[in-house]
């Protein structure tokens, strides 16, 4: 999927206010499904998550997981417009669709064999369906995302800071550019890593970044008529277990690391998870650019991270060596 940003646009791009709760839903429902499992870095760091959830996950979920398919494009629908960062004012917000707008977002869903006659009928622009929908969202909320939504807010609070730091010191181009590689940034033109085809409409309203911690990978949603586009993305993660989950295994391979080479350039490897720049991970580590070359410097002699120079700034990313070392 790509953007074309105008100057309008860029001078209008701008960072959520905080963790999204119906972006992080939908996303969740994504990675749920993927069939990657755990051979990529980032979706197998959801292992001991998806395990948890399908072992307690509700009934109506099915539709949920119809609805938010790997591969595809979210519904616009379920992710209302910026500024409600709570699941009520969100839900409530989904109750709203217009049967137009839910007609329109549901036009390429395969056909729904399996599933309740409302929740077919939705991809009609039938409306009477939504409160039951609601309730599916709220009922999967509670067993997939609250019990680690600390977790979440935190590692997207932490993206958030390090990119207005990114964005203070290096303007908006800086801030595009260090979202490489997940997102490739070539003035006018943003294209996400998602392979979907297509191109989201600017009109001068700007763009909105928003980190998510469920995203394995970046994705544009659809504005409504007048609207922002908005930008999903991978947050860059701190070394701490996925969703709360799974907590006492993660400690012991976050002390094993340390020990084997560093608490710093453990902290790093568990950083680059999900790729970033010199200076994103230097503000996120505490250190100077300077004391981060030299850490990745080792990790790159090692064989764990690989590094290349877009323009002015320059990126890192794990190997499959630091993957799978990570991974332990």
């Amino acid at each position: 999927m790509r953007i074309e940003l105008t100057l309008p646009d860029l001078v209008r791009v701008g960072l959520a206010a905080a963790a999204d709760p119906m972006g992080e839903l939908a996303a969740s429902l994504q990675v749920l499904q993927r069939r990657d499992g755990g051979r990529t870095a980032a979706s197998a760091a959801f292992t001991r998550w998806r395990y948890r959830v399908w072992q307690s996950l509700p009934e109506s979920a099915a539709v949920l997981m119809w609805l938010c398919r790997p591969g595809a494009s979210l519904p616009a629908f379920l992710l209302p417009a910026a500024g409600r960062y709570e699941l009520e004012s969100g839900l409530a917000a989904v109750l709203k669709t217009d049967p137009l707008s839910l007609k329109t977002a549901l036009r390429t869903a395969p056909a729904a064999r399996d599933l309740p006659s409302w929740a077919a009928a939705l991809a009609d622009g039938d409306t009477a369906g939504l409160p039951r929908l609601v309730q599916a969202m709220r009922d999967y909320h509670e067993v997939a995302i609250a019990p680690g939504w600390e977790t979440v807010s935190g590692q997207v609070d932490a993206d958030l800071g390090m990119r207005t730091q990114l964005l203070l010191h290096g303007g908006v181009d800086a801030v595009l550019t260090g979202l490489r590689p997940l997102v490739r940034w070539d003035a006018p033109v943003l294209e996400t890593d998602d392979r979907i085809p297509g191109t989201v409409p600017s009109g001068g309203t700007g763009l909105l970044l928003v980190p998510t911690y469920f995203s394995v990978c970046a994705g544009l949603v659809q504005p409504a008529p007048g609207g922002t586009p908005r930008l999903h993305y991978p947050c860059v993660r701190q070394a701490a277990p996925p969703a709360g989950f799974g907590r006492g295994a993660h400690k012991a391979t976050e002390r094993a690391l340390a020990d084997l080479l560093g608490p710093t350039r453990a902290a790093a490897l568990a950083v680059l998870a999900v790729g970033c720049s010199t200076s994103e991970l230097a503000a996120r580590l505490g250190v100077t650019p300077s004391a981060v070359s030299k850490h990745t410097t080792v990790l790159r002699r090692a064989g764990l991270i690989t590094t290349h120079r877009e323009r002015n700034t320059v990126l890192h990313s794990l190997t499959p060596l630091g993957s799978a070392l990570l991974d332990t």
